[in-house]
């Protein structure tokens, strides 16, 4: 039993080495809107979120990967109209099955596990937490040559937050384009 399992890793790390395309780091922009209805109240429908991530292959068509981003916002409260600042920092962990190679574009699906810190700075005090979610994704890859590509996607979030035993939804979609070098 113990030579078989030897051979199993062994075959297995073979096979990681042989068919790994290597890694991919990359730089994103997108926008990002909360599913929130009272962060809609006072927000707005939502903004920009910035972000990085570097990604393996594993296999020809399965990729992991790892993200972080950094989403501000501003707002006025609803009565008052006095300025309230959000800030939320994802750090995703997931993966992408590209589904095949057509000319340039590498379109994928993927999925993964959102852990989603926030906090909102208001003048009669500061609130923060931290939320656990999942997300679903699809887009394309789009080869530049020499190595670079475009990462075009469209992503939804599912991510609640209870802060003050009020359920608050930090999850949305999110649609987006990276600029990225595979090496």
């Amino acid at each position: 039993m113990n030579q078989a399992l030897r051979i199993l890793v062994c075959l297995l790390v073979f096979t990681l080495y042989c068919h790994a395309g290597g890694f991919r780091v990359s730089g994103s922009i997108s926008y990002y809107s909360v599913a929130d209805s009272i962060y809609k109240d006072t927000y707005g429908s939502g903004n920009l979120i910035y972000g990085a991530s570097l990604s393996y292959d594993l296999w020809r068509n399965l990729e992991i990967r790892g993200e972080a981003g950094y989403f501000r916002d501003r707002g006025g409260t609803t009565l008052t109209r006095e300025e309230i600042k959000f800030s939320m920092i994802p750090v995703v962990v997931g993966m992408r099955w590209k589904l095949a190679k057509i000319s340039q574009l590498s379109p994928y699906l993927g999925a993964g596990v959102d852990f989603i810190s926030f906090k909102e700075t208001a003048r009669l005090g500061d609130t923060s937490d931290s939320a656990v979610g999942f997300h679903l994704e699809a887009g394309s890859y789009v080869a530049l040559g020499q190595g670079f590509h475009l990462d075009l996607n469209l992503r939804y979030v599912k991510a609640d937050a209870q802060p003050f035993d009020e359920t608050i939804k930090l999850g949305g979609w999110r649609a987006g384009v990276g600029v990225g070098y595979s090496f």
